[in-house]
């Protein structure tokens, strides 16, 4: 065992490191370098590796008990980057899992136990609750949905991380700033998003096309790329896109599913999360009087104007025969449409099959005033979590195994599945791999994905979703019908996390 982790440690160190969703820059070289004068042989100073600081921890076998999802019913999964199949088989992402776990064990002295937690998206959050009221302390950690994990925090169903020594969050492979946004009240941090966490960039979402369409349309397959980079992606351009290359194919004189389409996607609700997400809104503000809503502004009226334009054209089909993520592939892989929404990061494995070259573009901008694309997360995205029953003398070791797993999985299993998988097995171009960093780049608050719910739908759903699905555009007239439900429901909640924090959690 310890010659087949050196053999796979030595293949990952030929691997540039990958960096994460936070900021990460390098140390400055201030060395000096000393010329030597006649005579005198030159000194070459000798590297050094600094100690590694969890070298003499030793937990003696203790187990590190995780509860890891394995939903089947979820576009992407986590367990395949927590656990893996707990050998290796030749696969580049499982055999960097095991050679990290086994590296992780080994280093620390500690025995992993996964227990596998296969909820619905309907029980997810009740099943957790049920566990952690009956008071066992059977897990140290938990991978769960950002809306089932929202819930849970928001009834104190889970371990306040804020004031960990050891967890550092400005590493770069924790996603400090997207758990430091999670906060309703500062120093209430419950949801653990990191490296550790893959899920949290395989269900990034992203619009994939077809190539050889664009191609065959503008005489370049980079034709929306090269939009992309200029910065001059948007919702118009988009819908102008669509519409242009839409064709009646069966000569029906109607635009029905078997004939090319611009864009298509399954609904008008969760297809349009990441389109809603990707306009840059700004859902609350926070003060030290407490959180409030601030998206009741032009903005949204402008956003949900565009919206209707993106999804109610004449290039655009929102409804498909078969009505799920694997029967939208289909409608893509069959040449039926230029571009599919819907579709995550992760979702670059099912296309390896398709015969036409496959590009992956973020969702576009609402105008080009707006500075930045922005890329959404999902709501079923699995982010880790402590659930409140771990005794507190228990914190630091859990804190320690999460800390060592998340720089681990930051330089043994992110660069092979980043680097190797997505950006060479998965894609065909410069261009793709550029554009896969873009969009990595710019996932930011998943603040709205994981308490949309648990906020009562009021800022994706009543808001802006509802209203597009029935083609309505007067965002003003619908937002005025919400509002005292809305902030009654925001007070509620925020008056929960403060609970939280002066109960000590």
């Amino acid at each position: 065992m310890k010659k087949t982790l050196a053999l796979v440690l030595a293949l990952l160190m030929l691997v540039p490191t990958f960096a994460s969703c936070s900021e990460q820059t390098s140390d400055e070289d201030t060395s000096t370098t000393t010329t030597p004068t006649a005579g005198e042989e030159e000194i070459v100073p000798e590297e050094t590796e600094e100690p590694d600081p969890f070298e003499e921890i030793d937990f003696d076998g203790r187990e590190f008990r995780f509860y890891t999802s394995v939903d089947e019913t979820d576009a992407t999964n986590a367990d395949k980057f927590i656990r893996g199949l707990g050998e290796t088989n030749g696969e580049i992402v499982n055999d960097a899992v095991y050679a990290r776990n086994l590296f992780v064990s080994e280093l620390l002295g500690i025995t992993l136990k996964f227990t596998e937690a296969n909820f619905s998206y309907s029980n997810h959050e009740a099943s957790i609750k049920s566990l952690v009221m009956a008071g066992a302390d059977e897990f140290d950690v938990i991978t769960q949905d950002l809306m089932a994990l929202s819930g849970l925090a928001s009834g104190n169903f889970l371990r306040n991380v804020y004031n960990t020594k050891v967890m550092d969050y400005d590493k770069a492979y924790w996603y400090g700033e997207a758990m430091r946004d999670l906060q309703f009240v500062e120093g209430g941090m419950y949801m653990l998003l990191g490296d550790y966490f893959t899920d949290c960039l395989a269900s990034a979402h992203a619009l994939f096309a077809n190539e050889s369409i664009l191609n065959d349309n503008y005489g370049s397959t980079e034709y929306i790329n090269e939009m992309v980079f200029d910065g001059k992606w948007t919702i118009d351009n988009m819908a102008t896109i669509c519409e242009a290359v839409a064709r009646d194919t069966n000569g029906d004189g109607q635009m029905t599913e078997g004939d090319l389409f611009g864009y298509t996607c399954i609904g008008t609700w969760g297809s349009a999360i990441p389109a809603l997400v990707g306009t840059g809104v700004q859902y609350v503000e926070r003060t030290e009087d407490g959180i409030a809503y601030c998206y009741n502004n032009e903005r949204s009226v402008k956003i949900l104007e565009q919206l209707n334009k993106m999804y109610w054209n004449n290039g655009t089909l929102t409804s498909i025969a078969d009505y799920s993520a694997a029967g939208l592939r289909q409608v893509f892989a069959n040449g039926q449409t230029v571009i599919m929404g819907y579709n995550r990061i992760g979702d670059l494995e099912n296309l390896r099959d398709i015969e036409f070259g496959v590009g992956i573009i973020p969702y576009p901008k609402l105008d080009e005033v707006q500075e930045n694309y922005v890329t959404s997360l999902h709501d079923t995205t699995e982010a880790g979590a402590i659930l409140s029953t771990l005794p507190v003398d228990s914190e630091e070791f859990v804190h320690t195994c999460l800390e060592v797993f998340a720089r681990e999985t930051n330089k043994q299993v992110i660069p092979q599945w980043y680097e190797n998988a997505l950006k060479v097995k998965y894609v065909d171009g410069q261009d793709d791999a550029k554009m896969i960093d873009l969009i990595h780049d710019t996932i930011t608050s998943p603040f709205a994905v994981a308490y949309n719910g648990t906020l009562g739908g009021y800022m994706l759903g009543t808001a802006f979703l509802t209203p597009l699905g029935s083609k309505q555009t007067d965002f003003a007239s619908n937002y005025k019908k919400i509002e005292k439900g809305a902030n009654k429901m925001l007070d509620r909640v925020y008056e929960s996390f403060v609970s939280n924090i002066m109960s000590g959690n």
